[in-house]
């Protein structure tokens, strides 16, 4: 299982929100590359960066840091604000490794035309409030609910999604067991779940899960509060 630690710009700086509420964000570091040094000496295998700015104005607004970022060498999966071919193709030739597609799905032709040509790069990102899904950076909510979601991406042959639980991002309440195995039961795709990651407990619980559908682990506030570190979480046996 992967362990992924998360960087998510916000005016440039690596901050965290609550609940994802752009009202209540923490600055943890001013400098983005700084913090994914860190990583890659902790032993990340991969990094999972969101542009915030991006994601609220449909437009990244970070890429440069991203940019930087990349060339360190470490796969990075990045969402925030892709939603045209245009700019996808600004961010798939910045040496990132996966694209993250959330409110880009409305667009029906850009999508297909980025499923047909770079599916092997997408990894759509569902984020959910009691199966219900968000979008625009959870400002908005669609008009499809989680099951639905499910099996519109089940056949549109996409490869593996992030599933965030909006509820406890950013909170240290832990993970949210029940609803994740209510997700992995709907959703039968390789997930990587996000929200709510508080010790090295959390972790474990992720192990002992007998589903081969679960990917990975993306951890945020935990890491930045020295909770434990990037490493122990790596190193983490059942």
């Amino acid at each position: 299982m992967l362990i992924i630690p998360a960087i998510d710009l916000k005016d440039g700086k690596v901050v965290r929100l609550w609940k994802g509420d752009f009202q209540k964000a923490t600055v943890y570091e001013d400098d983005a590359l700084k913090v994914a040094q860190r990583w890659e000496k902790e032993g990340a295998e991969r990094i999972h960066i969101v542009d915030l700015d991006g994601a609220k104005t449909g437009v990244p607004c970070n890429l440069d840091i991203v940019q930087k970022i990349a060339k360190i060498g470490i796969p990075i999966q990045f969402g925030g604000g892709i939603r045209d071919k245009e700019i996808f193709k600004r961010v798939i030739d910045s040496d990132i490794s996966y694209l993250i597609l959330a409110s880009g799905l409305k667009n029906k032709g850009f999508f297909d035309w980025a499923m047909e040509n770079y599916w092997k790069k997408i990894i759509v990102s569902v984020d959910s409030c009691q199966q219900e899904v968000y979008l625009e950076g959870w400002q908005k909510k669609s008009k499809l609910d989680f099951k639905g979601v499910g099996k519109f991406l089940k056949h549109a042959g996409i490869k593996r999604i992030i599933w965030t639980d909006i509820k406890r991002d950013g909170t240290l309440e832990g993970l949210d067991i029940l609803a994740l195995r209510k997700v992995l039961e709907i959703i039968d795709l390789p997930l990587i779940v996000a929200g709510g990651v508080s010790s090295l407990e959390d972790i474990r619980k992720l192990k002992r899960f007998s589903s081969p559908n679960l990917e990975g682990v993306i951890i945020g506030r935990a890491l930045y509060e020295g909770r434990f570190s990037l490493r122990e979480a790596i190193d983490v046996k059942i």
